[in-house]
């Protein structure tokens, strides 16, 4: 299994006949306005692929593991991602 990572997504726009430069610009402002809508608050709905939403961890005990010691973690927001009907539809198919 290997990572997919930005240059991957930047190799196919310029597949797709997007300057290099473009495509890097390109990628890197979707990955920026993806990160201020979710900051924001705002719910990311890419048809077929998912929903991207940021939740809200309310404060709850947890144990250390090692020590065996009770501990706090404290509230914390965390992305959760929902996938779409299409990308379920695909992970099936490739078993």
């Amino acid at each position: 299994m290997s990572k997919y990572i930005r240059s991957d997504i930047i190799k196919v726009f310029t597949a797709s006949g997007v300057e290099c430069e473009k495509a890097r610009k390109l990628t890197g402002a979707i990955i920026e306005a993806m990160t201020a809508a979710l900051a924001y608050g705002a719910v990311i709905d890419l048809r077929g692929f998912g929903t991207l939403e940021v939740k809200e961890r309310k404060t709850y005990s947890a144990r250390n593991p090692k020590t065996g010691e009770s501990v706090t973690v404290p509230s914390h927001r965390r992305v959760i991602f929902r996938p779409g009907r299409e990308l379920k539809a695909a992970l099936k198919s490739k078993k």
